[in-house]
């Protein structure tokens, strides 16, 4: 990934296309940069500026790029799914929050596919207004996963606590207010013309998966990702991973969700250590359809950290 954005940022979003393609030698990442330029290089993320999204697609696809900062994560992915984007920017997964139930929600209703997965060192940053002082600050604004991530800093202000949308929300709500502060990122605050008074208030090392989404399904790369239900009956679930395990291949996550299609179902979202061009790791998925209510199958990807 730090190639291509390498790459994109060289070129600074005004790219001849046979140039580019003869710099990259993955076949991955050509197919990837081939659906950027030919097809569609729109790309969408939960907005608004200044949000993780943001700062992940930034690092991600270069400055150069068209950006488009949506309200939502099921309007990224409805618009990936209608073609109005190339590429969508979501969040999935945090390492202390858990996994984005909005996030699973859209791809189950959604036919898209993961092409990538992105793991973002967020580092987390107290924004005041220019001149503020920690001891002023009385109300405190962020993102419900934001505020949960600094929840031991934040209980040592004695301030109140007020929810909002995304972390761009909050810098906006505090902005030209003395008294309070927002839980967001630096360059956050740097767009906002606020200031970060203190960094790194996460109480623990803190990492946010993102994902790249589009309209075309990949069967190569370090993991694979599956939405699946099944029967509500003892051992169907133990039937369904039962494959995977008799083929040696490790489940590096599975989250349950109740689903809307029947009371007490639940979706599960499962990732494994494998690619769907190896035969063991189709088989599995094959065996899992034959015993679960459906299996969604979002592609093979792989994966990358930032920071």
């Amino acid at each position: 990934m730090g190639r291509l954005r390498d790459l994109l940022i060289k070129y600074g979003g005004v790219v001849r296309v046979t140039e580019l393609m003869q710099s990259i030698h993955d076949p991955l990442l050509l197919r990837f940069v081939s659906e950027l330029l030919i097809n569609n290089d729109r790309i969408a993320y939960l907005g608004p500026e200044g949000s993780y999204s943001h700062e992940v697609a930034v690092q991600l696809f270069g400055k150069g790029a068209v950006l488009t900062p949506l309200r939502s994560i099921s309007d990224v992915v409805r618009g990936v799914y209608q073609g109005d984007y190339g590429f969508g920017v979501i969040p999935i997964e945090n390492n202390q929050a858990g996994v984005v139930g909005e996030s699973m929600d859209a791809l189950v209703r959604w036919n898209v596919y993961v092409n990538y997965a992105i793991d973002h060192r967020v580092t987390l940053c107290l924004v005041v207004n220019d001149g503020v002082e920690l001891s002023e600050i009385r109300e405190v604004y962020s993102h419900p996963h934001a505020i949960n991530e600094a929840l031991n800093f934040i209980t040592r202000l004695n301030a109140s606590i007020s929810y909002t949308q995304s972390t761009s929300e909050a810098l906006r709500l505090i902005k030209g207010h003395r008294h309070r502060a927002a839980i967001a990122s630096r360059i956050g605050a740097e767009l906002y013309g606020l200031k970060p008074l203190v960094c790194g208030i996460e109480d623990n090392p803190n990492y946010t998966r993102f994902l790249v989404i589009s309209r075309h399904m990949n069967r190569s790369g370090d993991r694979t990702l599956a939405i699946f239900s099944v029967p509500n009956r003892p051992g169907s679930l133990f039937n369904a991973l039962k494959p995977f395990a008799e083929f040696g291949i490790n489940l590096s996550m599975i989250y349950s969700r109740p689903n809307r299609s029947s009371p007490w179902g639940y979706d599960f979202l499962l990732e494994t250590e494998c690619q769907l061009s190896d035969e063991e790791c189709s088989r599995a998925f094959n065996e899992l359809s034959r015993v679960a209510v459906y299996v969604k199958l979002l592609g093979s990807y792989p994966v990358s950290r930032i920071h």
